[in-house]
């Protein structure tokens, strides 16, 4: 039996009561133990717990809920009987009405602590709420792409959190119904440990050693044809809900002209192509070859749309003297980095959207961008990873003194 903590010395496996405080990027939430900031998951706001201790070093320590002494009005059965085990979701121990408000709390917290953010336009970024996804109910079965472990003989396996440890599993409520056994069956002939299954139009396919098979995602009335190895978005909804999130911040009007940076298999840049009409043009710019590929193949019918294979950085640096009425941006979470967005912050005339997975990410970002004259006018964000601490943020910049920033409208100087 594990002894109770109580001194200032605590060791890996000690379990400690922890007064469970704010959550944390990341799917934990924050506690303090001797002085020590705890990193607690499995807990809620407000509760109090025990905590079995996993990590620590000269800052911090990481520790996870054995048992829930006083527990939250908010906490709830976890849907999946591996929750607790299973390193795949952070929140299903959560009311799913709570979930988004904790999601909420986090982009708040990222914008204001790193992007220096205040106001949305004229609104408190307190006040900015994280939706439900369309036709959204309990948070379960949305997720179209799926990696599983081999398992044992009659299972495949999830990594644990944190962890290279498996958990052997015989379902999963995020995944569609039929994406683990699937992958179980796709066992006898896929030898790799990893197992990858994509699920298109409600059926689940696992992924062959090259990446294949070939698979139609339809968005709106266009498809694109690509490996089912492609990145594509994941949740079931998020295509079509995430291009007219971002038509509606670009609000592009034929012959303007839109530059779309990591553009991936040209989603964004198909839809903004039809915004901008024949007359307009819309650059995008990708470095994975194989994206612009799909891009290729499934958007050949867009004159107006010019498909660049090119590291980002790299491509701005040589184009630093063009400019575009907007640019939309869809960074890996690593963000785009101050280089990338001063050269954003010089070459769009009226917008930016700036499409983010990770909150402290699009924070950083924001500082660079408001730095250089622009605002953060719009922010909507979407629960589109429910039961995990993930979501999906649009933010809309547009330049605080259009007249001063932009040299076509600025005054030519006075002569006195």
């Amino acid at each position: 039996m594990t002894d109770i903590a109580s001194s200032a010395v605590v060791r890996i496996d000690d379990v400690i009561e922890l007064e469970v405080g704010k959550v944390g990027n990341g799917g934990i939430f924050i506690s303090r133990h001797e002085g020590k900031i705890v990193f607690v998951r499995g807990a809620i706001d407000g509760e109090r717990v025990m905590a079995r201790v996993t990590a620590i070093n000269a800052k911090w320590i990481r520790a996870d809920v054995v048992e829930v002494l006083v527990a939250s009005d908010q906490r709830t059965v976890p849907p999946c009987q591996y929750a607790q085990s299973c390193g795949g979701c952070d929140f299903q121990h959560v009311r799913l009405s709570h979930q988004r408000d904790l999601k909420r709390q986090i982009l708040v917290e990222q914008l204001s602590h790193l992007g220096g953010v205040e106001l949305v336009g004229d609104l408190p970024l307190s006040q900015i709420v994280v939706e439900p996804m369309p036709e959204e109910t309990d948070g379960l079965r949305w997720r179209t792409r799926m990696r599983f472990q081999r398992g044992s003989d009659t299972s495949v396996a999830m990594l644990s959190a944190r962890s290279k440890s498996l958990v052997d599993i015989h379902d999963c409520q995020i995944a569609a119904d039929d994406a683990v056994a699937v992958a179980q069956s796709a066992k006898k002939f896929v030898k790799a440990r990893e197992i990858s299954v994509v699920t298109v139009n409600g059926s689940s396919v696992p992924q062959d050693s090259t990446g294949g098979p070939m698979i139609d995602e339809q968005v709106f009335s266009r498809t694109w044809h690509m490996k089912a190895s492609s990145f594509w978005q994941i949740h079931r909804k998020a295509p079509e809900t995430f291009v007219t999130i971002v038509q509606e911040f670009a609000q592009l009007s034929i012959g303007q002209s839109a530059l779309d940076l990591y553009s991936g298999s040209g989603l964004f840049a198909a839809f903004l192509a039809k915004d901008v009409g024949a007359t307009g043009t819309v650059v995008a710019v990708e470095s994975s070859i194989d994206a612009v590929r799909n891009a290729r193949r499934s958007c050949s019918d867009l004159a107006q749309l010019e498909l660049v294979t090119s590291d980002v950085s790299k491509w701005l640096s040589e184009n630093s003297e063009k400019s575009f009425d907007v640019v939309v941006l869809d960074p890996p979470r690593t963000g785009a980095g101050d280089i990338v967005c001063v050269h954003v912050a010089q070459m769009a005339a009226r917008a930016i959207v700036y499409v983010a997975c990770e909150p402290s990410a699009l924070a950083r970002d924001t500082a660079t961008l408001v730095s250089h004259g622009w605002q953060l006018t719009k922010l909507r964000a979407l629960d589109a990873f429910p039961m995990t601490s993930h979501f999906e943020s649009f933010a809309l910049f547009e330049r605080t003194d259009p007249i001063q920033n932009d040299p076509i409208l600025k005054p030519e100087p006075s002569s006195n």
